[in-house]
């Protein structure tokens, strides 16, 4: 079972390695505040490690004039860019265009339109959408659910975080059978369980770029576990054990989105968990697939004749992809 988990883990690694701006799954995330009748203050940012460059360009919707840019800066956080719109009709039901000079790195998006009556929507899109269409008055109502909201989110933050994945694919090889991945899994939930609701309010917070680099690092140590083989090590004894040590920087990883775009004043609780659930799923789902996948290699004798390098080129394709990514996540921290 360990072996055959290496060749799926090796078809991942390598596509992992293709879009290497895939290694920071946060997003471009755009806020919409309604400051007054008809005025809008617009801002959006992409993440840090993506070249300002690729900073695109929000369209207003038709009716909306958009005014000077009131501000165009980078920080640690990211690339921004700040406008006002006025829309005397509003933008309720209208399309706001995402304009990328050269093309989208990949980013999907996340915004955040905070209207006058305080009430506050979610929208989110994946990479190859560059509509954003705002909901109808009604529509807002009726999809106004901060807990499917935020499950949704949670949902497609764990699966564009190809390195929490790679991470828990790594796991699966080490732990070997299927009551150890239950347990080394469990044991990976519930520590990043803690330290994504302190991160999200706020409790502890540390350098995003810092906690990114230790994730990939986090990778490159199981790819070396992988590649040595099983021994008599902690590691390989219990899995769970560094399952839970890591988990706990993998959680800050996790918090990151919701820090971009912030949790609601309203059902703070309710979102959180549903995040969190959003996330349990998505890995949940992950693992399944994993398994899956597993039992029908396992009737294979070419895979199982050619078990042994194929763990070996797994283990070096992880390894190669997540250094790059330590590398380039230390250059930029």
């Amino acid at each position: 079972m360990t072996r055959l988990f290496a060749v799926l883990l090796a078809v991942a690694a390598t596509l992992a390695a293709l879009p290497v701006w895939a290694d920071d799954n946060r997003p471009l995330t755009v806020t919409i505040t309604e400051e007054g009748e008809g005025q809008f203050d617009v801002a959006w940012k992409i993440p840090p490690n993506v070249e300002a460059a690729f900073l695109p360009d929000m369209v207003a919707p038709d009716g909306c004039v958009a005014g000077e840019l009131t501000r165009h800066w980078s920080d640690a956080m990211g690339h921004w860019r700040q406008r006002e719109w006025n829309c005397p009709q509003g933008f309720a039901g209208a399309e706001i265009g995402i304009d990328y000079p050269l093309a989208n790195p990949n980013l999907a998006t996340i915004a955040r339109i905070h209207r006058a009556a305080g009430s506050v929507q979610t929208l989110l899109l994946q990479p190859g959408d560059h509509v954003l269409r705002v909901p109808a008055a009604e529509e807002a109502e009726a999809s106004g659910n901060t807990f499917v909201e935020f499950l949704r989110l949670g949902f497609e933050h764990i699966w564009e975080g190809i390195d929490h994945l790679l991470f828990v694919a790594g796991l699966l090889i080490i732990a070997g059978t299927w009551r150890r991945i239950l347990v080394t899994v469990t044991g990976f939930t519930l520590a990043h369980s803690v330290t994504l609701a302190l991160a999200a309010l706020d409790v502890i917070r540390l350098n995003t770029r810092a906690v990114e680099t230790v994730i990939a690092l986090s990778i490159v140590f199981l790819a070396v576990e992988i590649a040595r083989g099983r021994r008599d090590t902690l590691t390989w004894r219990r899995p769970v054990t560094v399952a839970a040590s890591f988990g706990l920087l993998h959680g800050f990883g996790f918090a990151s989105v919701l820090r971009e775009i912030g949790l609601p004043d309203e059902g703070l609780l309710t979102g959180l968990f549903a995040f969190n659930v959003g996330i349990e799923i998505g890995q949940v789902i992950f693992a399944g697939v994993l398994f899956a996948a597993w039992q029908v290699a396992r009737r294979m004798s070419a895979v199982q004749q050619q078990a042994a390098p194929l763990q070996k080129f797994a283990s070096y394709g992880l390894g190669i992809t997540a250094s790059y990514w330590m590398i380039e996540r230390m250059s930029s921290a």
